[in-house]
């Protein structure tokens, strides 16, 4: 991408935000947000993104460990609904995204459209999306297709009252009328992982998931199925046999969700409790001035504005030699653009200011992990590692230091080691929202002969809606094979679609 082109797309980007408003950061013990919203309205919001994630967690019964920054959702509050569409691949009526990884999960959102004088409710996308984060904290869960988005559905709706209480079960909005029509799917057929073809089907994974997980979360008749339809998923049960075991007769289940359809839908009320204290700071001027780079490479770069994007990081790295935030972003984008010192560089004037910046490091090992790859069989690994410990160390809770490191063994054609494994498990851990890491494992416990370990790992990845299934059809066959207690044959599968895709992992 041209400078100047660069130059008009930065500026469309923060079009319409006044020139007095000033960007802050709120930290939380789950989020990081910058935003432009005043600071008592962005405590207001982060309070509010606590008081939900406390509510889903003490619903659905998940820890909530300590978390370190590598772990927080990071938010980026743009100021327009436009300038949240200017990073999507196309044009999308979308007012915020969510993209899941081992460096960090990142969402991008516009609460208020500053451009144009309104205020958008663009909560319930994030808390839909943040559902999906939540539920694979739980590396082995096995999930099904409908539950992944019904539940996401059913939580992303969620009200905080202004007593602090939050309450869940509401209809989403804009699915009210498909929830009572027939889109193709009966609860037996969502339930028994039918796939969806059709437009019509796949809304019938979302507005029916929501109707039958409403209702089994509502009916104490049913009380303890849904847990014994997941156990029979973990087994390694076809999904349909797991369904008539756990549910019995589904057209009467059919019948009921049908019935349930035309009444009026309960809602819980959830004592969230008081939040944590909301840390907030504004940026320093050279934080304001490479937010712009920070969004788009956070997003990711596509080739073709590499070259635009970092020749305005360099210039605001000029602007700001001594801000070791500045410098760390400058070598994100020399490392996006292939560029291995200069991006070493970089990462070394943030350390020298910033010892303790965790980003230079980590970048700084990805540079040399890149820059050992291109020599072949020729590399020493040896400071590659050294430089990935040492991120390690410096946040232990950190998942993509241990997952590079466990990769710097595969880039080198090497067996990982006893400890490269245990750390490649333990990133899983912090991170089992990054599909390409949970391909990783997946394969390592294939290679190890742990199948039913493999399976648990893999079945979120089948059952994500958004991989296409129909057009990978050798991720079916590796879960057959895997069902059948084959694990050559699943691995050998896996690594069929991985080549087909060139080392595409999700979709």
């Amino acid at each position: 991408m041209p400078f100047r082109l660069f130059i008009a797309v930065a500026v469309a980007l923060f079009a319409g935000s006044p020139a007095v408003a000033a960007w802050h950061e709120a930290r939380t013990k789950h989020f990081i947000i910058y935003s432009e919203q005043r600071p008592a309205e962005l405590k207001s919001y982060a309070e509010r993104l606590e008081r939900f994630d406390a509510a889903v967690r003490k619903v659905r019964g998940y820890a909530d460990p300590p978390l370190t920054d590598g772990a927080r959702l990071t938010i980026f509050d743009l100021p327009s609904v436009a300038a949240v569409r200017k990073l999507l691949p196309r044009q999308m009526n979308a007012a915020g995204f969510y993209i899941p990884r081992a460096s960090g999960a990142v969402a991008f959102v516009s609460r208020k459209d500053l451009a144009a004088g309104q205020t958008l409710d663009s909560d319930q996308l994030l808390q839909h999306e943040y559902t999906h984060h939540l539920m694979l904290t739980d590396p082995n869960s096995p999930l099904a297709a409908w539950l992944v988005e019904g539940t996401a559905e059913f939580f992303g709706t969620a009200v905080v009252e202004k007593n602090g209480n939050v309450k869940i079960g509401f209809p989403p909005q804009g699915r009210q009328t498909t929830i009572l029509r027939d889109l193709g799917f009966s609860a037996g057929d969502l339930l028994s992982g039918a796939r969806a073809r059709t437009d019509m089907e796949r809304s019938s994974i979302y507005a029916k998931g929501w109707l039958l997980t409403h209702y089994l979360a509502f009916n104490q008749a049913r009380s303890g199925q849904l847990s014994r339809y997941l156990d029979g998923l973990a087994r390694g049960e076809p999904a349909a046999t797991a369904a008539q075991t756990a549910f019995g007769d589904l057209k009467q289940l059919d019948r009921e969700i049908d019935l349930y359809a035309t009444k009026t839908f309960p809602a819980l009320e959830v004592p969230a409790g008081a939040p944590e204290a909301v840390a907030i700071r504004p940026l320093t001027p050279g934080e304001s001035a490479i937010l712009p780079v920070r969004i788009r490479v956070d997003r990711g770069l596509r080739p073709a504005d590499v070259e635009g994007v970092a020749a305005q990081a360099r210039e605001i790295a000029g602007s700001h030699p001594e801000d070791p935030a500045v410098q760390a972003a400058l070598a994100e984008v020399e490392l996006s653009a292939r560029r291995y010192w200069p991006a070493i560089t970089a990462a070394d004037k943030a350390l020298a200011r910033d010892p303790k910046n965790i980003g230079a490091m980590i970048t700084k090992g990805r540079a040399l992990l890149d820059e050992a790859r291109g020599k072949g069989g020729s590399a020493d690994y040896t400071e590659v590692r050294r430089w990935l410990i040492r991120a390690n160390r410096a946040d232990t809770e950190n998942a993509e230091p241990l997952y590079l490191f466990y990769q710097s063994f595969v880039v080198a054609g090497q067996k990982p080691t006893p400890d490269a494994i245990k750390g490649l498990y333990y990133a899983h851990l912090l991170a089992p929202h990054d599909m390409g890491l949970r391909f990783n494992v997946v394969r390592q416990r294939l290679t190890d002969g742990e199948i039913p370990a493999a399976l648990r790992s893999f079945a979120p990845i089948v059952a994500n809606p958004h991989i296409d299934i129909e057009k990978r059809p050798k991720l079916l066959e590796a879960l057959q094979k895997m069902q059948a207690r084959d694990a050559a044959g699943a691995l050998a599968a896996i690594e069929e679609d991985y080549r087909a895709g060139r080392g595409r992992s999700t979709d």
